[in-house]
């Protein structure tokens, strides 16, 4: 784990966040770096070596102690989520096997995919736009909950569901 002093702590906060109020500001900063971590990362499949790899894991490092720094103030659930993410997807995507983790999800994705005769180049920008589009429903998955904007039409559901059940003041 990297140590993080204050300042660095603050800087993470407040300079890559726009939030003031804690919680959100933490969860916001959190996953602002999850998006910048893995937007790099899928960036160019081709630029990818173990430099860049390196430089991507040592950005990560720093996430994983802003979470543990505030690993309390994190609301369980969000605190678990993370860390399965962590365990199923950082440790393929950012250890030393990155390259054949990497090489093989894209070689299935190649070998599963119904797009005909399509370029090499359309196919990489296809498996990182699907890439990507995964990620983000795992963060929303993980944080929607936690910045308090989960699905309004799924909360009146819920709650019309429970007042036909149990009546209104239940």
């Amino acid at each position: 784990m990297v140590e993080l002093s204050k300042e660095r702590v603050e800087q993470i906060l407040h300079e890559e966040t726009t939030k003031k109020e804690e919680l959100e500001t933490i969860l916001r900063s959190i996953y602002t770096r999850y998006m910048h971590l893995f937007e790099n990362y899928f960036a160019d499949l081709d630029a990818l070596n173990d430099d860049k790899v390196a430089e991507l894991k040592k950005y990560h490092e720093e996430t994983k102690s802003l979470v543990r720094y505030y690993y309390l103030d994190i609301p369980q659930d969000i605190c678990t989520d993370i860390k399965e993410f962590e365990n199923k997807y950082c440790a393929k995507l950012l250890g030393s096997d990155w390259h054949d983790y990497i090489m093989k999800t894209y070689e299935d994705f190649r070998e599963n995919s119904k797009r005909g005769d399509k370029s090499e180049e359309y196919l990489k920008a296809e498996f990182t736009r699907e890439a990507l589009s995964a990620f983000y429903e795992v963060m929303d998955y993980i944080f929607r909950e936690g910045f308090g904007t989960e699905s309004r039409a799924a909360k009146t559901l819920v709650s019309g569901i429970k007042d036909l059940f149990f009546g209104k003041d239940s």
